[in-house]
């Protein structure tokens, strides 16, 4: 799979994990500050999660053959610019409608962060109520973003109104909610596509709400006049720009009787380290099995029938490949096509053959000799290079042999273990089709036969 759209499948597995955790065990919760800090890391986590490599479940050295064992499923580079499509590449196609839905999100989130630049220029600074604000023209309400907060010149006429609204926005500033805002609309425009972020932004919004009302009446104000102040709101008030903080009776009944819930008993913090430990502990698990080797064979667990087995360099089976321990198993070599699967027996009866090496036997005589004379990957150390690593020859080679194609940056190092002999190969995209050309350190073309 693309690595861009792998990715994005785990990252919004991930937080769908979150969100259906915290809808289940922690939305009823008053702790209120807890369910921020859950939301935010549920977000920050998904972001990572992806790129986290899982050390103490895949050594290094197993990280090494997995990343091999796809050397002997590469098709032979051609010699001559391809004319058709080699490898019809469908994910670019769903990378796109992703790119173009998170392009249009941002650049909204983006005029509206300039539409509330342009109302901060027009409000004229001022103290209303001994708090400072700056005060607009528009009748817009109170509302708040950043540090400021902002108040209509005709909301000052009523002082008895304006003081639980000027509460509610203070609460939103000096808690710094507005990261939390960003944060939700920058993540919603990225993980458009999955219905749990609109949820988690909810969430987040919601829960924001509640820590401001939370704050007002701890401030000195009374419950119950609160609770008036809510009710009074017009619906029909001009909004505030969007992003922002506005004293609002949106959600107002849920609001309403969150102010009045109970607060939940403490032995109840139970269910955060019950939530965010367990998604944790199933999404790193998750990455440190299918980073095994033994996860290649688990490809529905159904490995070929139709295939040849050699297990530690001799003939085996399939029944005896599936008896196999993932965690005793070294390297996985899948080698298709007749010509691939000859370098592994002469009179292949076969299009594909699976090769798998144990750690007991890695370095064994017959493991080496299969490897070398089969050109598994296992035989091989990889390198991932940067592109700037090629030789000018490398890249007038292709753009003159290639000159449709563009480089991929894909770029990888293949020094092969019983010699040390070393080859770099390059992949190349022509339209929503890759392939790979192969030069030896100095530049020198390597043409099929020759690899």
């Amino acid at each position: 799979m693309n690595p861009d759209l792998l990715y994005l499948v785990k990252a919004n597995v991930v937080l769908t994990l979150f969100v259906a955790a915290y809808y289940g065990l922690l939305r009823q919760l008053t702790f209120f500050q807890l369910n921020r800090f859950y939301l935010v890391a549920a977000a920050l986590f998904a972001a990572v999660y992806p790129s986290v490599s899982v050390p103490a479940l895949l050594p290094a050295s197993a990280a090494s053959m997995v990343a091999a064992s796809a050397w002997g499923a590469l098709p032979a580079p051609p010699e001559s610019p391809p004319t058709g499509p080699l490898a019809v590449n469908w994910q670019v196609h769903l990378l796109r409608g992703y790119c173009l839905g998170a392009g249009l999100l941002v650049g909204q989130l983006l005029v509206q962060l300039l539409s509330l630049a342009l109302v901060r220029r027009r409000a004229r600074p001022a103290v209303v109520l001994g708090q400072p604000v700056r005060l607009l023209r528009e009748a817009k309400g109170s509302f708040s973003f950043g540090r400021s907060i902002y108040v209509s010149e005709a909301a000052v006429a009523d002082p008895a109104a304006l003081a639980p609204e000027l509460r509610h926005e203070q609460a939103h500033v000096r808690q710094w909610h507005t990261l939390d805002v960003l944060l939700a609309q920058l993540t919603t425009a990225l993980a458009w596509f999955n219905p749990a972020v609109w949820l988690w932004r909810r969430a987040v919004l919601e829960n924001l709400e509640y820590l401001a009302d939370r704050a007002t009446v701890q401030s000195g104000l009374e419950r119950r006049a609160y609770q008036y102040s809510l009710l009074r709101q017009q619906p029909g008030r001009v909004p505030a720009p969007a992003l922002a903080f506005r004293f609002s009776a949106s959600e107002l009944k849920k609001r309403i009787a969150r102010l009045n819930q109970p607060s939940s008993p403490r032995r109840q913090v139970y269910r955060y380290v019950l939530a965010a430990p367990t998604v944790m502990a199933l999404a790193l698990g998750h990455s440190g099995a299918r980073a095994r080797p033994g996860a290649l064979l688990e490809r529905d667990r159904g490995l070929p029938v139709e295939a040849l087995y050699y297990l530690d360099g001799q003939a085996s089976d399939r029944a005896t490949i599936q008896r196999l321990a993932p965690q005793d198993i070294r390297s996985v070599d899948w080698v298709e096509g007749a010509a691939a699967v000859r370098r592994v027996v002469a009179t292949p009866p076969f299009q594909q053959a699976v090769v798998v090496t144990t750690n007991a036997q890695a370095e064994s005589r017959v493991v080496r000799e299969l490897a070398d004379r089969a050109d598994l990957g296992s035989g091989y150390h990889i390198r991932a290079l940067p592109v700037e690593a090629l030789l000018p020859a490398c890249l007038a080679y292709v753009a003159e042999h290639y000159p449709r194609a563009r480089l991929s940056g894909e770029v990888r190092e293949y020094t092969k273990k019983s010699t040390g002999a070393a080859k770099l190969q390059v992949q190349l995209v022509i339209g929503e089709s890759f392939f790979y050309v192969y030069f030896l350190p100095n530049g020198e073309f390597l043409r099929g036969e020759e690899q």
